[in-house]
């Protein structure tokens, strides 16, 4: 996973209005507060955000910090943990080895609107940590964390800040410096672990329940994969807009956490501030399906020629090249979506036309396909939402 980056920081009494309670006072109010910077090899925004609700077990929590870890279980359940957002009002009782003490603690997930963040970051998690066995009240700690890609969006920026009550500070001598150390020893053993876990239950198994594709003959010389689905957050306008507004490896990135590497306009889109792409733009993408890496050149074609291809009332229709053999192969693509029932979400429909040989060489290609298609469009209610408004809506007069 690469080497952990750590540049390591205690700050002393940091600006206490970067967390703020239910009330309006500071809830770290006349405490010291201490604050840790780090960078995270390989670890994704989106794999933290599944992290907090899926902890689930004495075993992973002890593989999060094995020298600390003793105990976890939950109190209060996730209400929703096979999504990329933590669940507020869950809790968890858990056991940390702390000076060498077996300390009991009730970790309870607040309201992320108490964290003042700044720009720097764009995901963060507030806890309450209360140390069991002193007096109601005086028990409680805070512990932020906040967190963001990195320029490159393969590896995770990460502030976590932290402050104890008096009476924990008094008793265990030091304990701010031996917090700092061991929340960059386990944020550090994540990178060992999380990237597998998360591929294998959110992206290989959860998004996987949320469709279903299908691979058919057309003839000898090309097959069809149609893929299914409800996505659940967004509306036809934010997918409309999309299209043109990809723009940067990191965005693509965020599309897909695990599986997009690249994207570059080989030609920009002409009018990418308007609710239609603009026929004629071309991306150069490099991206995995499943094991196989593929460098493509996607052209947007006119939507009228799919006119007669399609059943809901909006579409994206392009043409698939990969990239080494321009237009020697060429695939077709066509995204088709509506507005669900219950205004919700929408119910989307892809397909994809492609040579039969791509199975020969690349055996399973088209269940790759499939399976990636699904993928990428359930990972867009997470982000595409909030760029939506901020790109687009709030600049409508």
């Amino acid at each position: 996973m690469g080497r952990l980056l750590i540049s390591f920081c205690l700050a002393i009494c940091l600006t206490l209005s970067q967390i703020a309670s239910a009330s309006d006072s500071p809830i770290c109010e006349g405490v010291e507060v201490h604050s840790v910077d780090m960078t995270l090899a390989g670890i994704k925004p989106a794999m933290l955000d599944w992290w907090w609700d899926n902890i689930d077990t004495t075993e992973r929590y002890s593989a999060w910090s094995p020298n600390t870890h003793q105990f976890f279980e939950w109190v209060q359940q996730p209400t929703q943990p096979n999504h990329l957002d933590y669940s507020v009002g869950a809790s968890y009782r858990a056991i940390n080895q702390i000076a060498n003490v077996d300390m009991s603690l009730l970790v309870t997930r607040l309201e992320p609107g108490f964290i003042n963040t700044t720009s720097e970051y764009d995901h963060s998690i507030l806890s309450r940590l209360e140390f069991e066995g002193y007096e109601s009240g005086s028990n409680s700690g805070y512990l932020v964390h906040q967190y963001t890609a990195d320029e490159s969006g393969d590896n995770l920026l990460l502030r976590s800040t932290f402050c104890f009550p008096p009476e924990i500070t008094y008793k265990y001598s030091g304990l701010a410096e031996w917090y700092a150390q061991y929340l960059q020893q386990a944020m550090f053993n994540l990178t060992r672990f999380l990237p597998d876990l998360f591929q294998s239950e959110f992206v290989e198994g959860e998004l996987l329940t949320r469709g279903e594709y299908k691979v058919t003959l057309i003839n000898l010389l090309q097959k069809k994969v149609v893929v299914n689905q409800e996505i659940k957050g967004i509306t036809p306008d934010m997918l409309d807009w999309w299209w043109d507004n990809i723009n940067t490896t990191q965005r693509y990135k965020q599309w897909h956490p695990t599986a997009h590497v690249k994207f570059k306009w080989r030609k920009p889109p002409e009018n990418p501030d308007q609710l239609q792409y603009s026929v004629g733009a071309v991306q150069f993408v490099s991206e995995y399906l499943g094991k196989y890496k593929s460098n493509l050149l996607i052209t947007w074609l006119d939507p009228a020629k799919a006119k007669d291809k399609v059943q809901y009332d909006h579409w994206l229709y392009a043409k698939t090249d990969l990239s080494a053999v321009r237009g020697i192969f060429p695939q077709r693509m066509i995204h088709e979506y509506t507005l669900n029932s219950e205004g919700d979400g929408i119910l989307m429909r892809s397909t994809f036309t492609i040579p039969s040989f791509l199975d020969i060489v690349m055996p399973g290609f088209t269940r790759e396909l499939g399976k990636h298609a699904q993928q990428e469009m359930q990972f867009l209610q997470y982000f595409l939402p909030e760029l939506f408004t901020a790109e687009y809506v709030t600049k409508q007069p």
